[in-house]
């Protein structure tokens, strides 16, 4: 027994024991979710084949899947350009996405279900491509030099009003003042 469900604005055809990956979807790992956007179920069989289509869902057909991996997918790059205008940007996305066991489907009469055994030789064997989300990357500079500065002095005066010198070495000036000392002895 197979169903074709909608989630994420896309259509996915699942059976009891699959794993798939869809749009992300909230809930931790391990939590049930149930699916009642069911397009499409078929009960196959060697004489004849019993399909139910939906106008444009099946009213009592639901699929029950669990959570088995949150994370985000590969990263894809945005290139735009624009010839001879000096125009390029480049840009890098990663979409966050969910898999899913599908332990369970009903047509509303009949249930195909996923045995607890075979549920856990499915984990056993399960793993997983996703990356957990980590934080956000900021750039070196903050966009144009303007900004950079304004915030170098935004600081400055954060640390005066806190009561934070800087420290000034003395080797640094000494450093500066020895090369004047030897050009003014070699004339």
């Amino acid at each position: 027994m197979y169903a074709v469900i909608e989630t994420g604005g896309k259509q996915v055809r699942v059976q009891a024991g699959d794993i798939i990956q869809v749009e992300k979807l909230t809930g931790d790992v391990g939590s049930k979710i149930t699916f009642d956007k069911v397009l499409f179920v078929s009960l196959p069989s060697e004489t004849a084949s019993e399909v139910t289509l939906g106008q444009p869902y099946i009213s009592d057909a639901k699929v029950e899947a669990e959570i088995v991996a949150q994370g985000r997918g590969d990263k894809i790059t945005i290139i735009k350009m624009k010839r001879r205008k000096q125009y390029r940007r480049t840009q890098g996305h990663r979409q966050e996405q969910t898999q899913l066991l599908v332990t369970g489907l009903s047509n509303g009469a009949k249930t195909a279900e996923l045995s607890s055994a075979d549920k856990k030789v499915k984990l056993a064997k399960f793993f997983t491509t996703l990356k957990p989300k980590g934080p956000a990357r900021q750039a070196k500079t903050l966009g144009s030099r303007k900004k950079l500065t304004a915030s170098r002095k935004a600081a400055s005066i954060a640390d005066k009003k806190a009561g934070v010198k800087k420290k000034t070495t003395s080797t640094a000036k000494a450093t500066k003042a020895a090369p004047k000392a030897t050009a003014v002895a070699k004339k």
